[in-house]
């Protein structure tokens, strides 16, 4: 199969965390095995009971959830390559950018891991709070408005992702984005508030970032990409600098969803793979462009099915 004719790889982000997920490779697998251990110690939590075991209030903490989240896409995305699938292009969505770098080659899954660790370290050790909340049928133009109308009475929010031309996510404080999803329930199909506490591709995440950059500089592995990554603004990385750029600064800008599988579109991909927990990418890419297939790979069942289709030749 021609490299014209692959699966690009969409990556999972938080919220994608289920109890159970990974089992099959870390029952399949001793590399899979190893790689559960080592990032239990680098994280300092016990990864394998957390999405064994739980409970659930264990595996929506902000550590456990992304490094999780992290491990598993990472675990799937080998278990692809061992089938023979391999990406045309990779992108993610929001924290599934540091798994979609490390499958396109463009930094180690230790030193991805760790810049993931340090912004969780550093929010929580400035204390740094807020709420994230989905905003479903309403026009950018009424969201900018009401987000716009609300910072300038004192409460910051903005749309932190653009999932669709008219689905959002809004990040903030929690009184903020409370009363952004009042203001916006009238002119929405839906809006609900969204299992974070962390104000995630906000102006509030800013004071992590000296840190975090710290941390991104250390990294000994980035280099130019050796499959094409797309990033949260809709770019093309080309070279180790734009891959520092994202790793140092995915957590404080907006996560243009739309923008990135629409120049993936753009470029001639048509066929997606959801390479990580759960289907969530694979409903909004199909939001996004309804002549486009997406596919969730994020468990051993559903990646023998699809190499059955995209494993090179």
């Amino acid at each position: 199969m021609s490299s014209r004719r692959r699966a690009a790889f969409l990556f999972s982000g938080q919220l994608a965390e289920t109890i159970g997920m990974g089992r099959d490779f870390f029952e399949a697998s001793e590399d899979a095995r190893s790689l559960f251990s080592s990032t239990s110690e680098r994280s300092g939590i016990d990864l394998e009971k957390i999405l064994f075991q739980g409970p659930e209030g264990a595996l929506h903490e902000n550590l456990a959830a992304q490094a999780g989240v992290f491990l598993v896409s990472t675990l799937a995305a080998r278990s692809l390559a061992a089938e023979g699938v391999f990406p045309a292009a990779t992108a993610g969505y929001s924290l599934g950018n540091y798994a979609a770098m490390v499958a396109a080659g463009a930094v180690s899954y230790e030193d991805a891991l760790d810049v993931l660790i340090a912004v969780w370290r550093e929010t929580e050790r400035l204390g740094i709070r807020g709420a994230m909340g989905a905003v479903v049928g309403a026009r950018r133009e009424a969201v900018e408005s009401v987000c716009g109308e609300l910072r300038g009475r004192g409460l910051p929010v903005w749309i932190g992702n653009v999932n669709a031309s008219t689905q959002f996510v809004l990040t903030g404080t929690a009184a903020a984005v409370e009363a952004a999803l009042s203001a916006l329930a009238p002119r929405a199909l839906r809006v609900l508030p969204l299992g974070m506490n962390w104000p995630i591709h906000s102006e509030l995440m800013a004071p992590a970032a000296g840190a975090v950059a710290r941390v991104v500089e250390s990294g000994r592995s980035i280099r130019d990409p050796v499959i094409p990554f797309y990033g949260p603004d809709g770019t093309r990385a080309r070279n180790a600098a734009d891959i520092r750029r994202f790793l140092g600064t995915e957590f404080l800008h907006p996560t243009l969803w739309n923008s990135t599988i629409e120049a993936m579109v753009g470029v001639g991909q048509r066929a997606f793979l959801e390479v990580g927990p759960g289907d969530m990418l694979s409903k909004m890419t199909r939001w996004i462009d309804r002549t486009v297939s997406c596919t969730p790979a994020g468990t051993l069942a559903s990646i023998r099915e699809v190499s059955r289709i995209f494993r090179d030749p």
